[in-house]
């Protein structure tokens, strides 16, 4: 779940009874808690999404670009926080830079990535995710970096379950600002209104995923 254990306390209200470490408990005739903390020094490996959908624009970048720049910044972070950070990048030509801890990672992944854009083909997330299982079975945080819609959930639940044999899964999914303007454009007339509700309901169904 991400979490190690840090130290022993005395109970709090709202403490799960999972929590109590009895035999302390005991020893000290006291309610003790087993206190938790996120876990450090895990490898944590971004699968970045090159395919087609990430040639969309909003504004100035595409969402490949933001993408980009998003994980740059994460995994700048987790390294100064002791982690190990790795790619795999899917959707067109496939990468994998196993996970590495320490400044020199930043420069590997640049250098892997320096030169990559996003392309013309659909991305396959379930073929990734079976190439990438086999690449690295060592328990990972995999973050998909990707623009995920309603009706990619069977091919995203297919993809997460088989990543889940082996790590845990976060999905970090790109939305189109066209989708937002939308929610907050003046309603006139009866289109506005039927667009307005589908965009709502579109949403609602996304956030799901």
């Amino acid at each position: 779940d991400g979490m190690e254990f840090h130290q022993l306390r005395e109970y709090r209200m709202g403490d799960s009874l999972r929590q109590i470490d009895w035999r302390a408990t005991s020893r000290l005739q006291k309610l003790i808690s087993k206190d938790y903390q996120q876990e450090r020094d895990q490898n944590i490996i971004f699968m970045l999404d090159s395919g087609r959908r990430m040639r969309t624009k909003d504004g100035e970048l595409s969402h490949f670009d933001q993408a980009l720049n998003a994980m740059l910044l994460v995994a700048s972070i987790a390294l100064r926080q002791g982690d190990a950070v790795g790619l795999k990048v899917f959707g067109g030509k496939e990468q994998f830079l196993p996970p590495r801890k320490g400044p020199s990672s930043i420069s590997a992944m640049l250098n892997q990535i320096y030169d990559l854009h996003p392309t013309n083909r659909a991305s396959d997330l379930v073929g990734a995710a079976e190439r990438l299982v086999q690449q690295f079975k060592k328990r990972s945080l995999i973050v998909i970096v990707s623009n995920v819609r309603v009706e990619d959930q069977t091919e995203l639940k297919t993809a997460v379950s088989l990543l889940k044999r082996y790590h845990l899964v976060m999905l970090a999914n790109l939305k189109e600002q066209v989708l937002q303007d939308v929610l907050t454009d003046e309603v006139y007339q009866f289109e506005d209104a039927l667009k307005f509700s589908q965009t709502i309901s579109y949403l609602q169904q996304r956030d799901k995923l």
